[in-house]
């Protein structure tokens, strides 16, 4: 069953905790607020333990313990002290000789309080025998009741000395303080007499607080420039009145004539409703304005700065309203000056279609937090025709939270940039188309002459460019080893025609003159212009991995990608289809030799992407 326990203390922070940790210990809580309301609770909704307080109003703890135990209804419920008031000895003797059950000072951990509360409440409790006692018992028990509380009471008188003499020396140290501070702080009468400042006056202006104390404000004519005077003045004045102004900023002329900055705040002085003075405090703002005005002047630096680059520099708020720009920015919008572009968005300055995509990237970087970094924008007429390039970087513009506020821009003219990249893009287009003429000539020279070969280049050309779309290069390298490829035995021109044709085995020499082609074939090449390294790939296209090939025994990563594509695709095709000398072997011999010397003779990766095309993308290899 649920213990219930009745708390008593005057003090509501500390029935707050009492009751929070009682609950925590699973017990059921009544409180009160003093002996009187107490005992009402308990009447009507008896307890299984009372904790009361000592020093309470209505009726303090000693009171109550007595009317409890004198009570029928309560007096066998057990009561326990709980005070940091009374924590004498000769308190706690009276306390038990009353009734209580026991004494405990505040504060006491929770676990040592509530081990003492358990064993109340699981004693076998008997009543202590409180009943009524004889007229000088009584006159004994309020001899020491009114002991302890003149005690107390003494105590209170102590505690007030105590407090008094520590207002005191709070007055000296304001004193104290008045004097030492660093502003200066000074009270001027209804009359405009001057009727105190503080010292710190002469540390900052060297002027002393007796060449004001007792002076009219017109004293401070000699210390204030005169525009500064009239306002101060005038300011006073208002005060007096009641009217309520901003912090006003004073030239003061210092007694060795220097200019010094003060910021004066005034509030009136008040006494039964009525305005009897002011009291003023002058703060030295003369560093601080004199940061501002370096700081001006850097920010008026910056600015011509950021106005004479060629560059557009510019700020816009969360919904794409200009905030601030350079002249650059005005003159590139066709405006005389910033008033005329702030306020304004992209949909009041350009067509709808270009403020739309403008305003969606912008949005998103205010969303994400993530910049925009050299952006090529077009810039478009209604009619969506391109008539300008800009180059746009675009950031998150903060506030002093880190929030997202808006962007900052900045923006490069470009067009004539992109037209310059175009005219280089159609120079090399048109070289492109050159170097295809120059090759095709040359595969038609080749075929010309020996129609086998012109064959095997074009099948090997076709293999060489979808293994390479298969293992994911770029285009730019695909184009190249498609080139190379139709052209990579251009060097069999010069090797006599019989011995290409010839239907039975080579000899050695014959052999050596055959593997002189690739040497010849870069001799023919090296000095076409070309964007790709055609020469060289031509060169390679017998090279092996281990550097088993010919002409320089290359190995490993000294050969080209391209070439080495170029030579499964050579190889592949070769074995596969008929040569002079004998019939076709096939593709599967074909694949098989590929696969079987894959890593040795042939490229890994480059083995792997062809027996996928063949065995698993069904590529066809029309063969001769």
């Amino acid at each position: 069953m649920v213990k219930k326990v009745l708390i008593v203390d005057d003090n509501g922070a500390n029935l707050y905790m009492l009751e929070s940790m009682l609950k925590g210990y699973d017990l059921e809580v009544i409180s009160a607020e003093n002996g009187q309301d107490a005992l009402d609770k308990a009447r009507l909704n008896p307890p299984d333990l009372v904790v009361t307080d000592i020093l309470m109003p209505v009726m303090d703890g000693y009171a109550l313990c007595r009317e409890w135990k004198s009570d029928d209804t309560l007096k066998h419920i057990p009561l326990v002290f709980y005070t940091a008031t009374y924590t004498k000895h000769k308190d706690e003797g009276f306390a038990l000789s009353i009734g209580a059950e026991r004494f405990i000072l505040k504060p006491q951990e929770p676990d040592i309080l509530m081990n003492i509360l358990n064993e109340v409440l699981e004693e076998n409790y008997v009543v202590k025998q409180v009943a009524t006692k004889p007229f000088e018992e009584e006159m004994e028990f309020f001899r020491q009741y009114n002991e302890i509380l003149f005690k107390k009471l003494e105590k209170k008188m102590s505690d007030l000395e105590i407090a008094n003499q520590e207002l005191k020396i709070l007055e000296e140290r304001y004193r104290l303080s008045f004097e030492h501070v660093m502003d200066v702080i000074y009270t001027i009468d209804a009359d405009l007499n001057i009727i105190s400042i503080s010292p710190s006056v002469e540390r900052i202006l060297g002027y002393k607080p007796q060449d004001f104390i007792g002076r009219p404000v017109s004293d401070l004519e000699k210390i204030l420039t005169p525009e500064s005077f009239k306002q101060a003045v005038a300011s006073t004045i208002q005060v007096l009145q009641g009217d309520k102004i901003p912090v006003p900023v004073y030239e003061f002329i210092a007694k060795d004539g220097t200019i010094k900055y003060g910021e004066v705040s005034g509030s009136p002085i008040m006494r039964e409703g009525k305005i009897i003075g002011i009291i003023s405090i002058a703060r030295d703002i003369t560093e601080r304005r004199r940061a501002e005005e370096a700081l001006e002047s850097e920010r008026t630096l910056l600015r011509n700065l950021i106005d004479n680059v060629p560059d557009r520099i510019y700020a816009k708020d969360s919904e794409g309203r200009f905030i601030i720009c350079n002249e650059s920015m005005i003159r590139r919008m066709g405006m005389t000056s910033m008033t005329d572009l702030v306020g304004k968005s992209d949909f009041d300055l350009l067509p709808l279609e270009m403020a739309q995509r403008f305003h969606a990237d912008e949005q998103a970087i205010i969303q994400s937090g993530v910049p925009m970094i050299n952006r090529e924008e077009p810039l478009t007429t209604e009619g969506g025709t391109i008539t300008r390039w800009n180059l746009a970087t675009k950031v998150p513009l903060l506030d002093k939270q880190g929030n997202r506020i808006g962007i900052v821009g900045v923006g490069r003219e470009i067009t004539d940039l992109k037209q310059t990249e175009q005219q280089l893009k159609d120079t090399l287009e048109s070289l492109r188309k050159a170097v295809s003429t120059t090759i095709q000539v040359m595969v038609s020279a080749v075929e010309a002459r020996d129609p086998y070969t012109a064959g095997h280049q074009t099948r090997s050309a076709d293999l060489a460019r979808y293994i390479a779309t298969e293992m994911g290069l770029p285009q730019e390298k695909i184009d190249g080893i498609r080139i190379a490829g139709s052209i990579h035995d251009i060097g069999k021109l010069s090797i006599p025609a019989e011995i290409l044709s010839k239907p039975t085995k080579l000899t050695e020499i014959e052999f050596s003159l055959i593997k002189e082609h690739a040497r010849q074939g870069y001799e023919i090449l090296k000095n076409v212009e070309s964007p790709w390294p055609l020469a060289e790939i031509v060169h390679q296209h017998h090279e092996r991995m281990d550097g088993s090939g010919y002409p320089r025994n290359l190995k490993g990563d000294e050969i080209l990608i391209e070439a080495r594509i170029l030579t499964v695709a050579d190889v592949v095709e070769a074995i596969a289809s008929h040569r002079p000398y004998r019939p076709g072997l096939g593709i599967d011999v074909a694949l098989d030799e590929i696969e079987k010397n894959r890593g040795t003779f042939y490229d890994d990766a480059v083995v792997d992407a062809c027996l996928r095309l063949f065995r698993e993308k069904g590529f066809k290899l029309e063969v001769s």
